[in-house]
């Protein structure tokens, strides 16, 4: 009976189960860093799509002159079309990226023919002679471009 329990060596020593837990975390420490870019590129093309997003519904808003009254497109991020008395209408997007420094690694984009920096927000506002114009929240406005040419 003890000659059986000697001659079974089934298993895994106790080195061979370290090195396969170091290799894991190796891959593991890898993937960490590309993992955490590809979540930050989704979220710049997040930022875009709704930046995107709002600028065609205040063009429409523009060319329809519906005066935003009726407005029921309300997300997390894209607010509601709101009209102005002087005949503005405007919409404000929120960004989703938590760094702005890791947009494109500071670089511009390009939205309706208007140049776009990362920003924590953005207003996009226009009026009824077609001029739709997206600023950022520091200020820094994009020169305006037809709403009828986008």
């Amino acid at each position: 009976m003890i000659r059986k329990l000697t001659k079974n060596k089934k298993g895994f020593t106790l080195a061979e189960l370290l090195i396969v837990v170091a290799i894991i975390g190796v891959l593991v420490a890898i993937s960490i860093p590309i993992f955490s870019a590809q979540l930050e590129k989704a979220r710049e093309a997040t930022d875009q799509a709704n930046i995107r997003n709002a600028y065609a519904e205040v063009t429409a808003a523009c060319l329809a002159d519906n005066k935003a009254s009726d407005s029921t497109n309300k997300t997390d991020q894209i607010g509601e079309i709101t009209y102005k008395e002087d005949g503005t209408y405007s919409c404000e997007v929120k960004a989703t990226q938590s760094d702005k420094t890791k947009w494109e690694s500071g670089t511009t984009v390009t939205i309706g023919g208007q140049p776009v920096k990362a920003a924590a927000s953005w207003t996009i506002s226009g009026k009824k002679d077609g001029k739709v114009t997206i600023t950022d929240k520091t200020g820094t406005s994009a020169s305006p471009s037809p709403a009828s040419g986008s």
